[in-house]
């Protein structure tokens, strides 16, 4: 009985890491894509935002008018910053929402211009609807480092949308207003626990109200209304048919994955004779062993082995008496 189940406890311990290997694997295509399509194109919005697409499984974002839109293309701090309406399907239901997309970044320290500077996009809104490490909050961010690689919080995106833990406020047919955006950056340079040290004054600070504090740009004119970006109530149907892509200017495009489905069957391929190694050592090795050690013996009553071979040399057997 114990030995049955130590083998259904094996098994269930391989289903799952195959599970893990596979979503490794799958994570693994999708970062080869990246480097290979996506990550040389960041301030390219067309070839960039498709990839996302890709990658996050947008359905689509809609290209114009964009939410919002801020551009500062002189000077020695620049980006452009801007939110376009977007929508998703997760877990059998459709979803509005809106993504944050910082680009165009160039800045200037001391006559130098930084080389894959860090960014980090922060929002506030005026709910608590985010749910940030197990705790509802009204403020989230994400960092890019353009030298790491591929990762769904690693993209210069932040996404929002009216679901539960986003916008949705809890028992209510509401949503959260967003209220900031904060853009900081770090020359890439780090504490002494190894954290990147961003600079004290935001390159770009965007709010609903009157801003106090300094940064290198600013704007006081967010405003995002649940009707600008929730757009499904105004499609006929939850996904929206070919006149409705092209009336409300929307990108649905996404690239083929396909050419890097090598990425998994190598690695998987590489799982399965790492997994039929072991299985053989652990539960046929000593049988296998064991059967070609007895294969040419039989076995007495006493349970010791007996040779059944013949002998390679033997002396000539005689039937006459006299041994002729």
């Amino acid at each position: 009985m114990l030995k049955w189940f130590g083998r259904a406890l094996y098994v269930m311990m391989i289903t799952l890491l195959s599970l893990q290997v596979y979503s490794y694997s799958y994570y693994s295509k999708l970062q080869e894509y990246y480097t290979d399509v996506v990550a040389d194109h960041v301030d390219d919005d067309a070839i960039f935002l498709k990839g996302i697409n890709t990658l996050m499984g947008i359905d689509y974002y809609r290209e114009s008018p964009v939410l919002y839109e801020y551009i500062k293309d002189d000077g020695d701090f620049q980006l452009t910053v801007r939110v376009y309406a977007i929508g998703i399907m997760s877990d059998d239901a459709y979803y509005d929402g809106y993504m944050i997309f910082v680009n165009d970044v160039v800045i200037v320290e001391d006559g130098v211009t930084l080389v894959d500077p860090v960014i980090q996009i922060a929002v506030e809104l005026d709910h608590a609807t985010l749910l940030v490490n197990e705790v509802m909050t009204d403020s989230g961010s994400i960092t890019y480092d353009s030298q790491q690689a591929f990762a769904y919080y690693n993209v210069p995106v932040l996404f929002l949308f009216d679901a539960e833990s986003y916008l949705k406020i809890p028992d209510e047919d509401a949503f959260s207003n967003l209220t900031r955006i904060e853009v900081s950056y770090s020359n890439r340079t780090v504490d002494e626990d190894d954290y990147y040290v961003f600079d004290e004054s935001p390159l770009f600070i965007a709010a609903s109200t009157p801003i106090s504090e300094s940064a290198y740009n600013k704007d006081s004119n967010l405003i995002i209304n649940a009707n600008d970006y929730r757009l499904r109530d105004q499609f006929a149907d939850d996904i929206p048919n070919d006149a409705e892509i092209t009336s409300f200017n929307l990108i649905t495009g996404r690239d083929d994955l396909s050419d890097y489905n090598g990425v998994i069957w190598r690695t998987m391929a590489i799982y399965a004779v790492i997994v039929v190694g072991i299985t053989y050592l652990l539960f046929f090795h000593k049988k296998v062993r064991e059967h070609y050690k007895t294969r040419n013996y039989g076995v007495k009553t006493d349970g010791s082995n007996t040779s059944s071979t013949e002998p390679i040399f033997k002396d000539a057997e005689y039937t006459d008496k006299d041994g002729k």
